[in-house]
């Protein structure tokens, strides 16, 4: 299995969307989990949203690796019934790469540009600037402690983010 590409190579918004599953043979799954943790049915206070400040697209993995550690970091230092964290951005977008042959002698068997669509590899989120990503909803107790793990999910991006407080009525 070949090891994932950096992150800086899918996050620049590029061409028109691919997002028809119905033309692509194989698309893999979504490696976000669950969408909504939490207390679903409780109401809160506070909202919390984690937003990107540029257009980018935010691969399958960047997405589950920053709803965990938001969802680990609020379980650990609020309690698993004090929030509500709910994910705001779905992959759509399907990944391709053209699987370049390299080593001794790659120049024998290899087809270069030729054919050169690609296989898809993962899936991305197109977000637009000012975009919410993740919302934490909280009471007002609490509005510290969830910044804090929201900005702890914001170093999983790939793009600068910031933390928008909102009161609810």
């Amino acid at each position: 299995m070949a090891s994932l590409r950096p992150g800086k190579i899918d996050r620049k918004v590029m061409g028109p969307s691919y997002t028809r599953k119905e033309y692509v043979r194989s698309v893999p799954g979504c490696k976000v989990v669950h969408f909504d943790m939490g207390a679903k049915e409780k109401k809160f206070t506070h909202a919390l949203h984690l937003v990107v400040e540029d257009d980018v697209q935010l691969r399958h993995n960047c997405l589950e690796a920053s709803r965990v550690v938001t969802n680990r970091h609020l379980e650990k230092v609020i309690g698993r019934n004090m929030f509500h964290l709910k994910m705001r951005t779905y992959p759509h977008q399907i990944l391709r790469m053209n699987a370049m042959a390299t080593g001794n002698k790659a120049d024998r068997y290899g087809n270069g540009m030729r054919l050169s669509f690609g296989k898809t590899v993962g899936l991305a989120a197109r977000c637009r600037r000012g975009q919410k990503v993740i919302t934490a909803y909280v009471n007002g107790e609490h509005v510290l402690k969830a910044k804090e793990s929201l900005r702890k999910a914001g170093y999983k991006l790939p793009v600068k983010s910031k933390i928008v407080i909102e009161k609810m009525a």
